[in-house]
């Protein structure tokens, strides 16, 4: 079986660790971190691997190692196991969503690679145990890839290859407004609420029925066709109020939005062009047709 030498046992890291442990598609050998103690929880959580520094790593030919640290640290980690190892015959990957693989130019003669989990890592335990069905993105050497993509099917995951010329940035950019602003919209929904005297509990409750009717219409649909609301009939008087009431208690909350309005008013054009949106068009502060 392969080894695995793991730098950076994070939450993403303790939770592709145990799962590549447990399901077999690895052999964990070295777990290095910041300190020992993170190393020794990692180790703990992952369930096998020695605790070691970076610098008493020996991975031999055909050995992985994997990079999940912080986006910032890949480059200066990179540099460091170049001192130390041999990358000649390794794969080595790193687990950044909007990185490309310049930053472990350091370790070139090794098969390079990116491998991305497209989930929220927030516990680890929550992460290993909702994984099944997780794509995870593999890019770069066609030597890593053939070792990745079956290690992710392995522990459950969908392997997606990203073709070379993806822009990463942009790739990542897309990941974050359908997770993270989500969260932010969410939020913004339940200040809403909160300006109107609706507390949280009660907030949530309302909108979960129709949040996960939305998302499951999006993931069936796509977004034009599953467009519903005010802007979706052209409804300019009912959009002017909304904005005019949350602009009275959050001018920030009522610019969002406006500006979201301005983004809907394009989808609602593709949804329905013989639609009169000339009113809502100038409510947003879009020319007809823009």
């Amino acid at each position: 079986m392969a080894r695995l030498w793991i730098i950076g046992p994070g939450a993403v890291g303790r939770t592709l660790g145990r799962l590549l442990h447990t399901r077999g598609a690895f052999e964990i050998a070295g777990i290095a971190a910041r300190t020992p103690e993170s190393a020794q929880a990692g180790r703990a959580f992952i369930g096998g691997g020695a605790v070691m520094d970076l610098e008493a790593f020996t991975p031999s030919p055909g050995d992985a190692v994997m990079l999940s640290v912080r986006d910032e640290a890949i480059g200066d980690v990179a540099a460091r196991l170049a001192e130390v190892v041999d990358p000649v015959g390794l794969v080595i990957f790193h687990c950044s969503g909007a990185r490309d693989l310049e930053p472990l130019a350091p370790l070139r003669g090794a098969a390079l690679a990116a491998l991305h989990p497209v989930k929220a890592f927030a516990d680890p335990a929550r992460e290993v145990a909702t994984f099944e069905g997780v794509v995870c993105t593999v890019q770069g050497d066609a030597a890593a890839l053939e070792v990745l993509a079956p290690a992710v099917t392995a522990i459950g995951g969908e392997p997606v290859v990203l073709a070379a010329g993806v822009d990463r940035r942009l790739y990542h950019a897309g990941a974050v407004f359908a997770s993270n602003y989500l969260t932010t919209l969410v939020q913004a929904a339940l200040d809403a609420h909160a300006a109107a005297g609706i507390g949280q509990a009660d907030s949530l409750r309302i909108l979960s029925p129709i949040l996960r009717d939305a998302l499951a219409s999006i993931l069936e649909r796509g977004p034009v066709q599953a467009l519903t609301g005010p802007i979706a009939r052209g409804d300019a008087v009912t959009v002017a109020a909304q904005a005019e009431g949350l602009a009275a208690h959050d001018p920030a909350l009522s610019e969002l939005y406006l500006e979201l309005g301005r983004r809907t008013l394009d989808l609602s054009r593709r949804k329905s062009p013989d639609l009169d949106l000339t009113a809502l068009a100038a409510l947003l502060g879009r020319p007809p047709g823009a």
